[in-house]
This record gives structure tokens, sequence and C-alpha cells, in this order.
């Protein structure tokens, strides 16, 4: 009997594990080979394998645009980690040492910089500093005064105050496990502040800069949003756009595209590489048994508060503000006067048929949609890297975790190829042009992150519980929906909004793989803003923002509507048992009701 219900969870665990392969391989890996095989086999799509060539590359890297992009990519990329190391970290100290007032504050707008789209913030800068832009008018800067921002300058400055969210949520996990014990004993030798944080807290804590300044890298050597923004008008080389820009091409250099596309995953991969070879070189270690906290004070100077709050202002309220300025203005250049204020770009976007109006709704649906397949899809998965054991478990996580280095324009541009093959028209196949490729291609850029946050909390749930339901005869239906789903509702509940947030503005997949004739909230506006129509794409900015907190809204009532059903419900049982209990004048004596009540809650609830 045993070995019978041995038998049958192996072939469960065999029937979840390589369909999860499969999945994942029809997602990231088919598209990604596309795009890469591209650079090798320049015919691929229509002579397949037979014209092995490497003259792509002898020609891409002849054009010195190309070699000015790597370069590009290094410089910036290496001056905004640098950048955003020394910010994340100056902030990540303040908060967590509480050194400031309304440190809740400070964190809420770390936090709502780092899920802004950077396509939306860069659009902010452009609207505050052009010429004749909001700030010159407001400040009466003459033209000229303001160009400095649209230099490499200006560009890594514009990054770092986007991405130093990624350090310094980096940093707080490092300064939590980092304890007090060689700064007191530092102190305790005479050593001054910056002595110690030089000496001791710095170096202590450099695998923790190093990890988000790696991935701060990695972001803006990848960014599409900065690119699409800025580049036009500072006329500086990026990798991204260059593989948009071959991607839009008549007809479409699929060559340069596939080269380009291996460069940029190379320029990423080295720094990943460069990560874990200077890690190696030494030893961090700072937790050795029980961390004693830091002991606060109840110092906190005015003048680190101010500057913080200046800093956020000027990184997040500042790009914003402009967003929102020029979204009830009738034409931007007129400036502040009385009668170029109006709420029509409003009207407009609101105006049901109006194509403004439909690009919202499929955006919406679309990002709710991918968002509650990807949550519940990620549970699986992760179950299955998480319980699964051998070479397809260990497969199935490395293609997962590679997924996560892959920048979302090289995999949007992968879909464009891997969709759109002529071998697929007989099989009925051709998905490119379709809201159904837009559709895949979100969830193959969000499906990653939610396998990692589902792992995350499949860890905290022990083992025991789904022996015993298996033990009971209960099967993988049964676990997931009585077991798994319910302990899991919080974590789902979050990974839907999240993904959902950040889909709502997705810009590489939406501007590469949207249908003709159906556009997508951020098609719809980068559209206007390439019009000069920038008061339209304010509008629309605004109101996917807002929408989003409508949700977010939304989803918190429904959370609260659900406990408080769930504590009637508890309540309820409690006192059916309770009546039903006949208790002994001896039990009466020995133990109260209370206590009673209390542990029937307990089993309850």
């Amino acid at each position: 009997m045993f070995k019978n219900k041995l038998s049958k969870a192996q072939i469960q665990k065999l029937l979840l594990t390589w369909p999860s392969i499969l999945v994942l391989l029809g997602l990231v890996a088919y598209p990604l080979g596309t795009v890469l095989l591209q650079s090798l086999f320049p015919k691929l799509m229509s002579q397949g394998f037979t014209n092995f060539s490497l003259q792509s590359f002898i020609i891409t890297f002849k054009d010195n645009y190309t070699y000015r992009s790597i370069l590009d990519a290094l410089y910036l990329g290496g001056a905004t980690a640098a950048l955003t190391s020394i910010f994340g970290t100056f902030f990540a100290v303040l908060v967590y040492r509480k050194k400031i007032h309304g440190e809740k504050l400070i964190t809420l707008l770390i936090w709502l910089i780092f899920f802004t789209p950077s396509y939306l913030i860069a659009e902010g800068w452009v609207l505050m500093m052009q010429r004749k832009g909001i700030l010159s008018e407001m400040l009466a800067i003459p033209n000229g005064g303001l160009d400095w921002f649209f230099t490499p300058g200006g560009l890594i400055t514009a990054m770092s105050f986007r991405l130093f969210p990624v350090v310094y949520i980096s940093v707080l996990a490092g300064l939590r496990g980092l304890g007090s014990e060689y700064e007191e004993a530092a102190r305790t030798l005479g050593a001054k502040s910056f002595l110690v944080w030089m000496k001791i807290n710095v170096p202590l804590l450099f695998p923790s800069i190093l990890a988000g300044a790696t991935i701060a890298f990695a972001e803006s050597v990848s960014d599409f949003g900065f690119a699409s923004a800025l580049v036009p008008q500072a006329h500086i080389p990026l990798i991204t756009y260059s593989i948009y820009t071959a991607i839009n091409k008549t007809p479409v250099n699929f060559s340069q595209v596939g080269v380009l596309s291996m460069v940029l995953i190379g320029v990423i991969a080295l720094a990943l590489w460069s990560q874990q070879l200077i890690l190696g070189k030494g030893s961090y270690s700072s937790i050795k048994n029980q961390i004693r906290p830091f002991r606060l004070t109840n110092h906190k100077p005015i003048a680190l508060t101010i500057f913080a709050y200046f800093f956020l202002c000027i990184a997040f309220v500042l790009p914003l503000s402009g967003e929102l300025f020029s979204s009830f203005m009738k034409n931007t250049i007129r400036g502040f006067i009385a009668s170029n204020f109006t709420f029509q770009n409003y009207i407009d976007a609101l105006k049901i048929g109006s194509e403004s109006y439909r690009a919202v709704v499929r955006s919406l649906l679309l990002a709710l949609g991918t968002g509650v397949f990807a949550a519940f899809l990620g549970v699986g998965l992760a179950f299955v890297i998480q319980r699964g054991q051998g070479f397809s478990t260990r497969f199935l996580y490395v293609l997962t975790m590679s997924t996560l280095a892959i920048p979302g324009i090289v995999l949007a541009a992968g879909y464009v190829f891997a969709w759109n093959a002529s071998y697929l028209v007989p099989m009925h196949l051709n998905l490119y042009g379709t809201l159904v490729c837009v559709f895949l291609a979100y969830l193959a850029g969000s499906l990653p992150h939610s396998i990692r946050l589902q792992i995350a909390a499949i860890t905290q749930i022990s083992p025991s519980l789904l022996d015993a339901g298996q033990v009971h005869g209960a099967g993988i239906f049964t676990l997931f929906s009585k077991i798994l789903i319910p302990l899991l509702s919080g974590t789902l509940t979050a990974t839907i909004y999240l993904i959902f947030s950040h889909l709502l503005f997705e810009l590489p997949a939406s501007e590469l793989l949207y249908p003709p004739a159906q556009q997508l909230l951020p098609v719809e506006i980068v559209h206007f803003y390439n019009e000069l129509l920038v008061e339209k794409g304010s509008a629309l900015t605004v109101l996917g923002i807002v929408l989003i907190l409508i949700v977010y809204g939304i989803g918190q009532l429904v959370i609260y509507a659900l406990k408080r059903i769930k504590q009637m419900n508890s309540e309820r049982i409690v006192q059916d048992i309770l009546s039903d209990i006949k208790v002994g004048s001896d039990l009466k004596m020995s133990v109260p009701n209370s206590a009673i009540q209390m542990d029937i809650e307990r089993q309850v609830t």
C-alpha cells in the first residue's frame, strides 16, 4: 500500500515537473533562442539553420555606433551603480538607525520611486527640463540654461534618482544582520564615527552594497524607458534604443537585433560575473551568533531630515509634478496663465469609445488577467521547484532564475521573431500582431518574479502539512485548493497587485507587440509624446497612476471584507461548540471557560 502511494506521488511530481519545463521553454527559451540565433543564422526565419555566418558580427562591430553604445553602457551603467550605492546606503542607514523624522514617510516615498515605471519618470524629467519647459517657465530660466540635463551627466543623475531604491533595499537587509558588537568595540577604543563606518561597517556591508549596485548596473544598461524618452533629445547611443531602431527598420534587420541582444546580455553577464569574482576573494561574515541590535538614540538632526526630504522631492515629486501640471494645460509652451488651464485632456481620455479610453481598458484587462494567471501559475511552478528533486527540478530552477537577467527589450524582440515565423502559418500559431502574443510576452516577463515570491512563501510552510494531506489521500488539486492556496493567499494578492502595477505601464513588450489599431496605454502615452501632444500623454499617465491606486484600494477592501467574514464565521463556530459542551462541576473549577474558548478559537482560526 505504501509503495503504491509513493509511486503515485512520484507520478504526480513527474506530471508537474515536465509540463512546467515545457511552459518555460515555450514562454522564454524559444523566443530568446530565436532572437539570439539570428546573429549566427541571418536567414533563420526563411531558410532555417542552413546558412551559418559570423558576417552579422563583423558588420555590426564595424559600425562606430556599436562601439559607442557598448562604451556608453559600461560608462553610464558603472557611474549610475556608483552613485546609487552612495544614495541607497545613505538612506538605508538613515531609516534603519532612525536618524530622521518621519522615517515611515521616507520609506513610502522610496517604495513609490521603486515601483514607478522608468519612462514615466523620464518623460516627467523631459517636461520639466526641456527648453521652454515647466521649470524654465516657473523660474524664468533662459533657453539653454537646463541643457546640461540632456548630457551623459544628466542621464546618470536621473537614472540614479530612479534606481537608488534597489541599493536601499539590499543595504537595509544587510544592516539588519550587522549587529553592533564591532562598532561598539571600536567606539570603546576611541574611534570616531567616520572611521567606524569606513573601516568596519562599510566593509561588512560591502556584499549588500555590491549586490544592489550590480542590479542597478543591469537595470540602467537594459532600461528602455529612459532610452525612449531621452535618446531622441540627448543623442546618446544606447544598446536598448539601437535594438528598438533595428526592429523598426524596413525591412527588419534580424541579424543586427540578434547581435545587439547578445551584446546586451553579455554586458549584464559580465557585471554578474564580476560580482561573484569580487565576493569570492574575501570573507564578509558578520553573523556569528545572536545579533545584538543597535541601540537607537533620540538624536535626529534636523539638517539630515531636511536634506532627505529635499532629495526625494527632486528625485520623485519634481518629475511627476511635470506630468501633473502638463495634464491640466492646453499647451505647455504658453506657460502658467489662467486661460491655459483646462480639464479637456481628461475629458478626451475618458470619453467612451475614444482610442485613449479603449487603450486604458485593454491595458487594464491585460494587466489584471496576466497578474492573476502569473500568480497562480507561479504557485504551481514554485511548488515543483521547492518540493521536487533530481535533474529536471534543477534544470527548471536554473531556467527560471536565468530569465531574471534577460532585458525586457530582448525578450520582447524574441516574441516578434518567434511567433511571426512562416512555419507557424499552417498550424495557425502565427500569434504576432494579436493580443494573445502580448499576453504571452507579459506572462513570460512576470512569471520568474512570481515564482521567486512564491518560493519564498512556500519555504515557510511546514512540509508536514503537505505530507499529512498526501497520507490522507489528498491529490494535487486538493493540496493546492485546501492547503497551499489558503496559506499563500496574502502572497498571491501581493503578487497580483505588483504584476498588475508593473504591466499597466509595461513599455518594451507593448511597444513592439501591440496589434495594429489596438494600442495599449503605454503605447498611446508614448504616441502622444512623440506627436508633441504632451498634455494628452500626461493626462493618460495621471489616469493610469490613479487607476493603480483605485485597484489597490479595492483590493484592500476585499481583503478586509474576507478577514471579517472569516472572523465572523470563526466566532459563530466557537459559540456553537461552546453551547454544545456540557462542562462538569470539577472541570469548571479547574479550567475556566475563557481558556476553553481560547483553545477552540486557536484550532478554528
